[in-house]
């Protein structure tokens, strides 16, 4: 396709592994924590409205924030529910993400990658360490990034460019390669990244401006690339 790229940027989840794998893995904790996580889900709704409305803007202590968004819904203690996210998500998940196999193919064509010399990096709306070396990925990146330590989630453009300052290449240099056309394709395209999407064979290819390459498969992405 004679993309102009220096880096490829990887989001995670959805991504380099198939969701429908976690969904299976995650729904008993989701049915005995249910009050939990359907808060959790509306308060990152909730976040990414507020950025909406304050596009300039991104927290200090995104950790902070977002658990005080919760204890309104909950009316819970914030400092309780910070830690009960913690252990629970952040670090009560670990385990369940070990037991997830990655696309086919994800870790060879990041080989490859980095064999052409390109940058290799990860941007993911959740804090990448919860993924332990990523299924054998890691190693391979020169950077690492959670949004969330950023200061905003996606489509905030805050989050690409902290990959592009971290990376220390321009944005439009960068193929950033995710699951999702809002969060993803949308937010790297207001930063002028190049997008990747990967899409299951058996669903219709959408339509959208923001996408450069689609693709089934990461042997179909590397051809594209090379």
């Amino acid at each position: 396709m004679g993309l102009d790229i220096e880096a490829v940027a990887f989001d995670i989840d959805g991504t380099l592994y198939p969701e429908w794998e976690f969904y299976i893995l995650v729904f008993p904790f989701v049915l005995t924590h249910f009050s939990l996580m359907n808060a959790f889900r509306k308060v990152r709704s909730d976040i990414r409205e507020y950025q909406v409305q304050h596009p300039d803007e991104k927290q200090e202590d995104f950790f902070e924030f977002q658990a005080k968004l919760l204890s309104l819904r909950l009316r819970k203690d914030k400092d309780t529910l910070k830690q009960e996210l913690k252990f629970s998500i952040y670090d009560g998940w670990k385990s369940l993400f070990s037991k997830i196999k990655p696309h086919k193919y994800a870790l060879e064509v990041v080989k490859k990658l980095k064999e052409r010399n390109f940058k290799i990096a990860l941007l993911s709306d959740f804090l990448t360490e919860q993924k332990g070396d990523v299924w054998g990925i890691l190693p391979y990146c020169d950077i690492a990034i959670s949004s969330e330590n950023v200061g905003a989630l996606k489509p905030s453009r805050f989050p690409f460019m902290a990959l592009s300052e971290e990376l220390n290449i321009p944005c439009e240099k960068i193929l950033y390669v995710g699951n999702n056309i809002k969060y993803d394709a949308k937010g790297a395209k207001s930063v002028d990244m190049k997008t990747a999407l990967i899409r299951s064979r058996w669903l219709l290819k959408p339509k959208s401006d923001d996408v450069d390459i689609f693709f089934s498969d990461y042997r179909q992405l590397l051809e594209a690339l090379l």
